[in-house]
């Protein structure tokens, strides 16, 4: 028996979490309108369902999340309490909590379950949501274009099943000077776009271009086969390992962000990457870096241990 996601995505709920309580007592003597953006919220509660395989891994790398309503048999499930209401947990229980909840979810049915969810179980924060149902990427230009960031600070959290966050998002998110943005990378998913042959789908080049927002990957991540061009095989051979592909996406992050916090490896019970979870800083002001790194960076080192 195998639980897909189930240490791994605790503790990036956990660190998200933390993290927000911490905001919420920074800010709190502060004027600013204090957002929080939850990209791919979800239904609120993930109920990890045991599913048997022949291997682990075959198990993780097969297996999805099931979401149950509470009075399925808790005995072969796992409940995991989402990012959304977390906040709104963390809200509630702060001296100054958040003015208003942007959550974001493409399913119509995941989005009606948490805004069910939501109203029962957090009343006081229900008036300050907003409940969207589109393209997270979308969304989000939406929100970027149409907030006043003069009077607004936000912690926004990107925590995408796959590919599905685009570099134009990151912009977008960067040019605010205003967020604290929580991306959860999928590395996993990128290296597996990566044949060590250099042969790669066109689709999966375009994937990649859009994660990236620029096709230097290529470059980064392959080398010139001298040995193939003498023999006929393949022109390219992959030159990317983990270390490589993620001090690659943190340059690309310093390149658009005031500062950026150490990462996180999220692995699943084979030690396999799936995830990699890191901060981005918007805000210019060396003082706010510098207290949102101090606070981030402790939160990763303990998820590092």
């Amino acid at each position: 028996m195998a639980t897909f996601g189930g240490p791994w995505s605790r503790l990036k709920l956990d660190c998200v979490e933390s993290y927000a309580v911490a905001y919420l007592k920074v800010m709190q003597q502060q004027n600013w309108s204090l957002h929080y953006v939850d990209a791919f919220a979800g239904q609120g509660r993930q109920q990890l369902k045991l599913v048997a395989s022949n291997s682990d891994s075959q198990s993780e790398n097969q297996a999805s999340f099931e979401f149950l309503d509470q009075a399925e048999d808790q005995a072969r499930y796992e409940f995991l309490e989402g990012s959304a209401l977390r906040a709104l947990k963390v809200s509630n229980e702060a001296t100054r909590g958040f003015d208003r909840f942007v959550f974001i979810e493409a399913s119509r049915m995941a989005k009606e379950k948490l805004a069910q969810r939501a109203l029962v179980e957090w009343p006081a924060q229900a008036a300050k949501i907003q409940l969207l149902k589109d393209d997270a990427n979308d969304a989000i230009a939406d929100y970027v274009k149409n907030t006043n960031w003069a009077k607004t600070r936000a912690l926004v959290f990107l925590d995408p099943f796959g590919l599905q966050v685009r570099w134009r998002t990151i912009e977008e998110l960067a040019q605010t000077r205003a967020c604290d943005v929580w991306y959860l990378f999928p590395i996993g998913g990128v290296i597996r776009m990566l044949p060590s042959s250099g042969q790669m789908d066109p689709m999966w080049e375009v994937k990649l271009d859009t994660l990236f927002g620029t096709t230097d990957w290529r470059e980064a991540f392959y080398a010139d086969n001298i040995q193939g061009d003498l023999f006929g095989d393949a022109s390219r051979i992959k030159n990317a390992n983990e270390t490589k592909i993620l001090s690659y996406i943190k340059d690309r992050m310093r390149s658009v962000f005031a500062g950026i916090s150490d990462f996180a490896i999220l692995r699943n019970s084979m030690g396999y990457p799936m995830f990699a979870l890191l901060m981005g800083v918007t805000n210019p002001s060396p003082r706010a870096v510098s207290s949102a790194l101090r606070i981030s960076n402790h939160l990763i080192s303990n998820l590092n241990h």
